[in-house]
């Protein structure tokens, strides 16, 4: 025993030693984790190389070379949002890494930076004269007929050593194209192909020349050739696929996506534009179907799940799309479209601040970071932060004043803060850089119509409706003031004049309901309304006006009786349902109307009103509380700009003590429905109890003073009474 103990000693000891040694130090590690990225790097596996050059900037947060490659394996993948930070900070670890500056300076060229993309060409050609790729550069990045000679002379300087090469004449062609010269960049263009027959780039170069030029036959015939000479799940058979879809050859686009797919299944960017063709002709299975491959490859592919994440926003599944986004911006928390994107999410399921607190973040990439701008205006104006709306927007104007939008919703903030002169000014500037756009002039008529130039804002309400023929809102405003000018033979004829034009707008006949409705020729205004339906039956509005119509006149039982007929007819119709159900519910008829709405949502549990409807009903009287919730939630979704589902949710949210995102939703539907006493009364009880006592006052008391009997007045006044 004693001597088998001691033999065993030595042998523990060696074994402690052995283990210690294979404890790799950091720097080791390091280097395996780079050796494998530039491994993957080689084979063109550029998503396995990212992985590998993370984890070794895990280690060593600095390392020039891991950051460099990070950037270059995420330009290589397109995504370019992601490699130009790590391009960037790459410049600064090591300055003379020629390939960094040439793709720092292309991305500057895709941002039309040309002068910052000309820089990064000048200190490669600082560092090797003759770089063909840093002359190419140079080239497209000339952004005046004196910097396109000189780049052109520059190119003629070396053609003696590149003559043979097809990317220099390539250059040059596109040089001469730019200076006006379209047949000497022809030459270029094919003299580029016979250098180099194989080269893919030189043949989709004069396909893109002939499009230009407006020669199909020619342009595909290029395509066609670049696709021929390269991989099957190339981005040369993409530019085919463009090609056909530019030309409106969807078919033949699809089925060329549909060979690439089959004969090489591995190769992603065939899968990723299948799925971007099927989100954008709203076939959302289809593109789900078509980001399955890519995902199952790799379940963190940032670009498949951004894309995924944008079919769940368009079928309203926000939950989905939220969980989307956020996994994206956890490996990439700079990349502003997928945050912009999360902020729309959020703005679709009625959460206005989480979305206001996205946008805030968005500072990277100028277009992204501009979208943001405008987006978070718009939602300021919503509700209610005009000021801040306005600093934004005078910020942004500032540095672009060809922005045509920002002056549009800089109108539009200064309209509700009830400065009209300068919105009137606003809007002038954005007539000027959008002349053809009806929002312009009839927006201004608005703004001169508060100053009372009664006679300035008929003419551009003329001018919009004459850009716009089926455009309501200046017909509305027009037809408001012939009736103020008791002209209401005139009224009718423009409205008819309208119809007459556009006659298949389901928004002409509606203001021809109103207008007879406002002549109390119920009738007339009664066939108006359901001809609006008819023409457009998912339009909720002509519904509402309808039902108004029977409930002021006292005629719920006639107008019951007739929808029930209609749903006797056809008991799917979804209008005939609609309107059973709401007039049943405001004849206090609730087993029917719930019966109604059930009906509507067992055929398809997304139609937003029924589903609001029946919230707003389970709610108020006593109903299952949470399938109230969950219905209003489905609602908001599926209809986020309807104010009556944006009033439902907040309703329900401010009693379920949500007190700021209700304040915030019922924001939203009074800025929509300002003449609405109930949509008041709610705001002003949100304004209460999230401790605003100036605004709940305001709104209860305006409430009260559009209608003092609907249902909650004595509530408001007995809040009121309380505040006093």
């Amino acid at each position: 025993m004693i001597v088998r103990a001691r033999r065993w000693v030595p042998l523990l000891l060696i074994a402690l030693l052995l283990g210690s040694g294979c404890t790799r130090s950091p720097e080791a590690r390091k280097a395996g984790y780079l050796e494998r990225g530039d491994r993957y790097f080689k084979k063109e596996e550029y998503r396995e190389a990212i992985l590998e050059y993370r984890n070794a900037l895990q280690i060593d947060q600095k390392d020039a070379r891991a950051t460099a490659q990070l950037g270059l394996s995420y330009y290589q993948l397109g995504e370019i949002g992601q490699a130009f930070p790590y391009l960037l900070q790459a410049r600064e670890l090591a300055p003379g890494t020629t390939e960094v500056h040439l793709k720092l300076g292309t991305v500057y060229l895709m941002g039309r930076k040309f002068p910052e993309a000309t820089k990064e060409a000048e200190t490669v050609l600082s560092l090797t004269p003759a770089s063909l790729d840093a002359l190419v550069l140079l080239a497209n990045a000339a952004d005046s007929p004196a910097a396109v000679a000189a780049a052109l002379g520059r190119l003629e300087a070396v053609r003696t050593e590149y003559d043979g090469r097809a990317q220099f004449h390539l250059a040059v062609g596109s040089l001469y194209f730019r200076q006006r010269q379209p047949d000497r960049a022809a030459e270029a263009f094919e003299r580029a192909a016979a250098r180099e027959p194989k080269s893919v780039e030189a043949h989709i170069a004069l396909g893109n020349f002939y499009v230009l030029r407006k020669d199909p036959a020619r342009a595909e015939e290029s395509f066609k050739q670049a696709a021929a000479l390269a991989p099957v799940g190339s981005k040369a058979r993409l530019s085919l696929v463009d090609f056909y879809l530019v030309s409106r050859r969807p078919d033949e686009a699809k089925a060329l996506l549909a060979e690439m797919t089959k004969a090489a299944p591995d190769d992603l960017p065939a899968w990723r534009r299948q799925a971007q063709l099927a989100l954008t002709e709203q076939r959302y299975d289809e593109s789900l179907k078509a980001l399955e491959p890519i995902l199952k490859k790799n379940p963190q592919d940032l670009d498949g799940r951004l894309l995924r994440g944008r079919v769940h926003l368009a079928k309203g599944e926000t939950t989905q799309a939220i969980q989307d986004f956020r996994e994206v911006l956890k490996v990439e928390p700079a990349f502003a479209p997928a945050r912009f994107d999360l902020a729309q999410a959020y703005l679709q399921a009625g959460e206005l601040q989480q979305a206001k607190a996205e946008l805030k973040e968005i500072n990277g990439g100028t277009s992204n970071q501009v979208q943001a701008t405008l987006q978070l205006a718009t939602l300021n104006i919503k509700s209610g932060a005009t000021k801040v709306a306005i600093e934004d927007l005078e910020k942004l104007i500032a540095k672009d004043p060809q922005l045509a939008e920002a002056y549009l919703l800089l109108g539009t903030a200064y309209l509700t803060q009830q400065e009209p002169k300068k919105a009137e000014e606003a809007y002038r500037r954005y007539i000027t850089l959008a002349p053809k756009d009806p929002q312009g002039p009839n927006l201004l008529g608005v703004s001169l119509g508060a100053q009372r130039q009664l006679a300035d804002a008929r003419q551009q309400f003329e001018a919009a409706l004459a850009l716009g023929p089926g455009y309501v809102d200046p017909l509305s405003n027009l037809v408001q003031l012939d009736l103020a000018d008791k002209k209401p033979q005139a009224a009718l004829e423009r409205i008819q004049r309208q119809i007459a034009l556009v006659p298949q707008s389901s928004g002409l006949y509606q203001v021809l309901g109103r207008f007879h409705q406002s002549q109390r020729q119920f009738d007339k205004a009664e066939v108006a309304y359901l001809k609006a339906v008819e023409l457009e039956p998912q339009r909720l509005q002509p519904l509402f006006d309808l039902g108004q119509l029977y409930a002021v006149t006292g005629r719920l039982n006639q107008g019951l009786a007739r929808a029930e007929e209609a749903v006797k007819a056809n008991p799917k119709s979804e209008p005939a349902l609609m309107l059973v159900g709401m007039l049943a519910q405001v004849k206090g008829d609730l087993k029917r109307a719930q019966e109604a709405y059930e009906q509507l949502l067992a055929e398809n549990p997304r139609r937003p009103m029924a589903a609001n409807n029946l919230a707003y009903l389970l709610n108020e009287t006593g109903g299952d509380k949470e399938r109230a919730l969950q219905l209003a939630q489905t609602a908001k979704e599926a209809a986020p700009d309807e104010p009556h589902i944006s009033d439902t949710l907040g309703w329900i949210l401010l009693q379920r003590g949500v007190h700021e995102q209700a304040v915030s939703l019922l924001q939203e539907a009074a800025a929509k429905l300002p003449e609405n006493a109930e949509v008041r009364y709610h705001l002003g009880m949100a304004q209460l109890a999230s401790g605003n006592k100036e605004a709940a006052k305001r709104e209860l008391e305006k409430a009260l003073q559009l209608e003092p009997a609907f249902p909650g007045a004595d509530a408001a006044r007995k809040a009121i009474r309380q505040l006093q």
